[in-house]
């Protein structure tokens, strides 16, 4: 028997053996496997060839259906790969990086090595800070004490007729002499030195009737209280005139400060400074 040509291979297969139809238009696309596909349909058992396809042509379809999902895989699988070569790339990219990297990391690693010395210099700071403001904080205790002592006149006004600043040597000359008597413990004779204003009667020429004893103070709490009171007590003490305890501070105070006061026996004066007036 001839082998048909290209154009005679389609023609040899029954209609009714669509499957095979479709086989043989794909596979005569490949020179390798075309003329044996023609010599094998031309062989003289094609048509028994034929019956078996027919019988069988559920089976074939579902050969063909799972080949088509292979292929489908197959093609997921290819794209798969394609994401994990542009991966791969990625990574060789990020790979020749890697130098820079570890330039960084070293210069990182520096500036990790630097850190005690800046803590070190951020405590060095933050003690000049806290000096700084300590040293503010004095200047305005110290401002604030100065301009009541030049208007304890109106500050003590109702308290004391016209009021006038004592003799602080005098008061500090019967302290000493106390303490070289023993009548006063070391730490009383230095605690007399504390008040920050202590004023009398501008009458009292001779024999000095009372002392105001006063703590001045922007903001207050119990604790100046408590050394106002003391104060005058020891004065008292020292000296045998009456001193009665003051506190004169320039913002308001709360509720609890007017209690300690009165258990206290402090009187509270409130006395504005204008450079203070923006103080909260």
């Amino acid at each position: 028997m001839t082998t048909p040509d290209d154009t005679q291979l389609l023609d040899l297969i029954p209609p009714e053996a669509e499957i095979v139809r479709r086989i043989v238009d794909e596979v005569r696309r490949y020179p390798r496997i075309r003329r044996p596909l023609l010599r094998f349909l031309a062989a003289d058992d094609f048509d028994e060839l034929m019956a078996a396809v027919r019988e069988n042509s559920d089976n074939i379809k579902l050969i063909l259906e799972r080949m088509g999902v292979v292929e489908n895989r197959m093609g997921v699988m290819e794209e798969r790969m394609g994401v994990m070569e542009e991966r791969l790339a990625s990574v060789e990219e990020a790979t020749q990086r890697i130098p820079v990297i570890e330039e960084r990391l070293t210069s990182v690693e520096e500036s990790v090595a630097r850190i005690p010395v800046l803590e070190e210099d951020i405590r060095y700071v933050r003690g000049q800070v806290d000096s700084l403001r300590g040293d503010f904080g004095r200047f305005r205790g110290e401002s604030y004490e100065r301009q009541c002592a030049e208007e304890i006149i109106p500050i003590l006004d109702g308290y004391i007729a016209v009021a006038v600043l004592a003799d602080r040597e005098k008061i500090k000359d019967a302290f000493v002499r106390a303490r070289q008597d023993g009548l006063i413990s070391r730490e009383e004779l230095l605690d007399s030195y504390q008040p920050d204003i202590i004023a009398r009667a501008a009458h009292d020429d001779s024999e000095t009737e009372n002392f105001a004893v006063v703590e001045a103070s922007i903001t207050f709490n119990r604790q100046d209280l408590e050394n106002s009171a003391r104060r005058a007590r020891l004065i008292a003490k020292v000296t045998n005139v009456p001193s009665d305890p003051y506190l004169v501070t320039h913002h308001d105070w709360p509720g609890d400060m007017d209690d300690a006061a009165l258990e206290l026996g402090v009187t509270i004066i409130r006395h504005e400074v204008p450079e203070y007036a923006t103080e909260t």
